[in-house]
């Protein structure tokens, strides 16, 4: 991934109306902040230097545990008992209505990480872990956008999920669910940098084109900084990417494309979707696509409660 900074200001003044000099003094500046901004990210990029706030102890004994071989359900449910919120996510994960299989409700850690799988503990982790990790500063311009982005992210991941389960090339659709829960992990990076730099952040057209311009290398860079799956980081780097080749069996990426979509403009904007590349490679069309979300609404919205 390479991405080539371009020193010219992102403003275009109308030739045939001058702008008041005080206006394009200001834009002036805030594109001088933008492109200061920029370069940092660049360098951090380049680097693998991210000022990223620490994952929370017990997330990351998750991911020790599940890695272990010799660790089994009870060894993880010791460390997941010793963080409440986290365990308490978990259990509402194993009683959603994705997960329960009968009416029997697990009350017990074990039990419900032996029902949800090892792979959707560490997404009830991560779920965690990026509440707690991306948290703004009292008084920080950017907590209503953190706020927003947590439950979008979460949206995404249980859409992703439900997408998963229903396509052929792919198999794993724990691991979709996570690609969901990171998707938006270099939007949580941009909007707590940016916050430290008030000019920037009070031009939001300014702040906005550099997120769409670098939140998905920013994601893969910490995605592979964390060390998750290559498929993830690949996934969250090439989420927006809309042209490809319809013949090929759908990845994790086509998943996200279209979670993201459907996360932000609602179910009904599935039969816009047709002509889609990545909807071609779920072998899906638009009214399957629909069949198959409102199918799976119930699912989806209990999933978003569970891990919200």
């Amino acid at each position: 991934m390479e991405k080539v900074i371009r020193d010219i200001s992102s403003k275009h003044l109308n030739p045939f109306k001058e702008e008041p000099e005080e206006k394009v003094t200001q834009e002036r500046v805030i594109d001088q902040n933008a492109l200061e901004f920029v370069k940092q990210l660049a360098s951090d990029l380049q680097q693998g230097e991210f000022d990223l706030p620490p994952f929370p102890d017990t997330a990351l004994r998750v991911q020790e545990c599940i890695k272990d071989p010799a660790a089994d359900n009870r060894s993880l449910a010791a460390v997941i008992a010793t963080e409440p919120a986290l365990a308490a996510r978990l259990m509402r994960m194993a009683n959603s209505a994705l997960m329960r299989r009968g009416p029997m409700e697990v009350t017990d850690i074990p039990t419900a990480i032996s029902r949800v799988g090892m792979t959707m503990v560490q997404n009830a982790a991560m779920s965690f872990a990026a509440r707690e990790a991306f948290k703004a500063p009292p008084g920080s311009a950017c907590v209503s956008e953190l706020n927003s982005l947590r439950q979008t992210s979460v949206k995404v991941a249980a859409i992703a999920y439900v997408l998963a389960k229903e396509a052929p090339s792919l198999r794993k659709p724990d691991e979709a669910m996570l690609a969901g829960l990171l998707s938006s992990v270099g939007k949580f990076y941009i909007y707590t940098k940016a916050a430290d730099h008030v000019d920037l952040f009070a031009d939001r057209r300014a702040l906005d084109r550099l997120i769409a311009q670098w939140h998905t290398g920013v994601a893969r860079a910490i995605v592979e900084s964390w060390q998750f799956p290559d498929t993830v980081a690949q996934a969250v780097d090439e989420q927006e990417v809309k042209e490809k080749n319809r013949i090929d069996g759908a990845d994790l990426s086509d998943v996200l494309l279209i979670a993201n979509i459907i996360a932000r403009a609602g179910v009904k904007a599935a039969e816009h979707l047709g002509d889609l590349d990545s909807l071609a490679r779920l072998r899906m069309d638009a009214d399957t696509l629909r069949a198959t979300l409102e199918a799976g609404e119930d699912d989806i919205q209990s999933m978003v409660s569970a891990m919200s």
